[in-house]
């Protein structure tokens, strides 16, 4: 005899008095069920968010209120122009910068643009020079060669930068 079998001859043999009473505790016991693995989960995550929600759209809005100014004070800030503004500012950024001892040379290689040369450097000081060089002044990396030396970290680098655009990424 299989499971149905047997539920069905269970059920045959009560009476109509006892077929109420199982049918109402099993339809008590399938609400507790649905009360409480769907209804309540639910209510205490809409409590939760509830909370959250104000919190989340004051962070949205200081968020488009910090991106404003990001592209407000990109726009004022003027890209350098031509290469002896281009020079004089990488002079500048090298002069001040962790690279001081270990740039080269300086040179003009056309209208807009100017090489770079460093002889001994760490990889990610580099990195970091011409990262804030992009951000902060417009200035294009164009080329780069980049070799490295027997010490680890440390490379030779020749590079071609050009005066930027007056866009931004």
């Amino acid at each position: 005899m299989g499971p149905g079998e047997a539920l069905s001859a269970f059920w045959s043999v009560r009476s109509a008095r006892e077929r109420t009473v199982l049918a109402a505790a099993g339809a008590l016991c399938a609400a507790a069920i649905l009360y409480a693995g769907l209804w309540e989960p639910g209510m205490e995550a809409r409590k939760r968010l509830s909370i959250a929600l104000p919190k989340m759209r004051t962070q949205l809005e200081d968020m488009r209120l910090q991106k404003r100014e990001v592209e407000r004070l990109r726009s004022t800030l003027a890209p350098a122009t031509g290469a002896a503004d281009l020079r004089a500012l990488l002079r500048g950024s090298v002069e001040r910068g962790p690279l001081q001892r270990s740039v080269e040379r300086l040179e003009w290689r056309s209208s807009d643009r100017v090489l770079v040369a460093a002889s001994a450097v760490e990889f990610d000081q580099w990195l970091d020079w011409v990262r804030g060089l992009q951000r902060d002044f417009g200035v294009r990396l164009e080329s780069c060669e980049v070799t490295a030396l027997a010490q680890p970290g440390m490379v030779r680098v020749e590079a071609i930068f050009a005066a930027g655009t007056g866009k931004r990424p």
